[in-house]
């Protein structure tokens, strides 16, 4: 999705041209879509003369801008999960419950030690040859 800086509208997608004003984004095209520099006359690869205007340029100032912005927002959704996490993780309930689920895991594992290898051998068999089909 792409702002128009000409209109103001979003164009949905990856856009050419701003479905709005018809602008091209941040460069000229020709008809045959070759992308050249905003301060371009001809187009460099076929030599064609028409080419589209594009929107108005943006200042490095609200680039830096816009990057802070989207910094900011990530770091605050950062720190939302975060936060959220480690509630879930300090929580009673939830270390109970972690701590039932290391002791089943532990029983499950001193189990499969004291079936017997054949037994073993036959479950990893049957299990491969789920995967194979």
């Amino acid at each position: 999705m792409k702002y128009c800086y000409q209109c103001g509208r979003m164009t949905p997608g990856k856009p050419l041209f701003c479905n709005h004003c018809g602008r091209s984004f941040d460069v000229k095209l020709c008809p045959r879509l070759h992308p050249n520099p905003r301060i371009a006359e001809v187009c460099s690869q076929c030599g064609s003369r028409e080419l589209s205007t594009p929107q108005p340029a943006i200042s490095k100032v609200w680039l830096v801008v816009q990057f802070f912005i989207r910094l900011i927002i990530v770091l605050l959704i950062v720190y939302v999960v975060l936060a959220g996490f480690l509630e879930f993780l300090t929580s009673k309930e939830t270390q109970n419950a972690l701590l039932a689920l290391g002791f089943l895991a532990i029983a499950l594992f001193w189990l499969w030690q004291m079936v017997p290898n054949w037994l073993r051998k036959m479950v990893r068999w049957t299990l491969q040859k789920g995967r194979r089909s």
